[in-house]
């Protein structure tokens, strides 16, 4: 997920995106692809762009199904390679929540481009330092109790997510089901079901066709 970067900053990511665009020296240095649900970024396609989110939703693993963020419209995927506990590339797993539309820009051209127009990568460093700034803020999570924890994470879901329905309302989509949920609020499956039926009968949220309408969380 990401702090709310408003207007302002993705209407400045359009222009980077349409001068890049317009001065690329090959077809393979700006493209726009798309990725159907369930796909997911190969390490070769990472090592060698970033991309600018334009449709869809990502989710971000980190081995074994563990969620540990979702990606948007405006988000940045960038990413450089680590090595493991077995001296093997690695890098977080980026899968489509749904069908996604991205920007693709081949990282050599930017750099290039970005050395004769610095507002460019200090454009990048703003969008990468709110990321930066959504995991301090994220991470508080653990020093919170199970509930709390929970609460927290059901709230930055919706921040995510959620289309607004009425004002301060928002809504967790369906695609984004209990499984989700405990795995990024790193809670049991168990305890999820039991505090999204406590939530319900206190009038926090409501269970509707779309999905979770959030109707009052405290954070």
């Amino acid at each position: 997920m990401n702090i709310d970067t408003g207007m302002g900053l993705l209407a400045e990511l359009h222009d980077m995106v349409l001068e890049l665009d317009k001065n690329k020296p090959t077809e393979e240095a700006v493209q726009h692809i798309e990725l159907t649900k369930n796909k997911r970024m190969t390490i070769e396609q990472m090592k060698e762009n970033f991309f600018v989110i334009t449709s869809g939703f990502v989710q971000v693993e980190c081995g074994d199904g563990n969620i540990v963020d979702f990606l948007r419209v405006g988000d940045i995927m960038c990413a450089e390679l680590v090595q493991n506990h077995k001296d093997k590339d690695w890098l977080p797993d980026y899968k489509m929540l749904t069908e996604c539309k991205f920007i693709q820009i081949d990282r050599k051209y930017f750099l290039r481009f970005s050395t004769l127009k610095p507002s460019f990568m200090e454009l990048l460093l703003q969008v990468m330092t709110n990321k930066l700034m959504y995991v301090f803020n994220d991470s508080r999570k653990y020093d919170l109790s199970v509930e709390e924890r929970f609460d927290f994470s059901l709230l930055e879901l919706g921040r995510c997510f959620g289309g607004n329905n009425q004002q301060y309302h928002r809504i967790i989509p369906t695609f984004i089901n209990k499984q989700k949920i405990a795995s990024f609020s790193k809670t049991s499956r168990k305890y999820t079901a039991r505090r999204l039926q406590d939530l319900e009968q206190m009038g926090n949220i409501e269970i509707i066709d779309k999905g979770i309408l959030i109707r009052k969380l405290d954070f």
